[in-house]
Formats: C-alpha cells, sequence, structure tokens
C-alpha cells in the first residue's frame, strides 16, 4: 500500500474554496467591518509582508468572532454539499478512485490554515 497525497484547493478543485465560503458564511455586515478592521493586514498582505496563511488565520478571527461553533459547522457542511461538487476537477477524482482501488491510502492536504 502507497500512500497518495492531494493537497485540496487547485488540484482536486480547479479553484480557491475558501474565499467562497467566507463570502457565503459570513453575513455582509461582519463583511464590511473585517474589511475596516483587517485593512492594515490587507495592505500588507498585497505587499507581500503578510503570507496567504496568516492572512486567513486572521479573517476567520474576525470573521467567526463569537459565532457558535454548531453554526459554522453547519455552514461547513451546506459548503461541502453544495458548492464543493460545483467545482471539482474530474480527473483529480479519477485518479483518486484509482489509487483507492490499488489499495493506496488517500490522504487530502491543506495549508489554508496552517500556522506559520
Amino acid at each position: 500500500m502507497d500512500i497518495a497525497l492531494f493537497d485540496f484547493d487547485g488540484t482536486i478543485t480547479h479553484q480557491d474554496t475558501f474565499t467562497q465560503f467566507v463570502k457565503t458564511a459570513i453575513p455582509k455586515r461582519r463583511q464590511k467591518w473585517g474589511r475596516i478592521i483587517l485593512a492594515p493586514s490587507i495592505v500588507g498582505y498585497r505587499l507581500g509582508f503578510v503570507s496567504p496563511s496568516n492572512m486567513r488565520q486572521k479573517i476567520i478571527k474576525v470573521g467567526f468572532r463569537n459565532v457558535p461553533t454548531r453554526l459554522i459547522e453547519a455552514q461547513g457542511r451546506t459548503h461541502a454539499e453544495n458548492y464543493i461538487p460545483t467545482v471539482l476537477r474530474p480527473e483529480a477524482l479519477e485518479r483518486i478512485q484509482w489509487h483507492k482501488a490499488r489499495g493506496d491510502r488517500v490522504v487530502v492536504v491543506s495549508a489554508s490554515l496552517a500556522r506559520n
């Protein structure tokens, strides 16, 4: 048995899924306030001083502050059921099935929220 590692965004999917989740899961009003609160970090990100991972962490912290975990999990399930299937790469799914048929262990990885 081999281990097959697949990156999620950009390998299994044809686009980033984090941004769409944020846009649908965080209320518009909180998004507007978040842009104001995070303005210095956004500028730093665009200039290359703030890493993508760090920026994602900041967005999650501001966007979901004081939101019950059960609500975030429900939004995540909805996102996974309704949005994710629309951005999957058929060729990636075929390759995953190929590995599974061989008895390989398939592991999906993501660096999206890795700590620096």
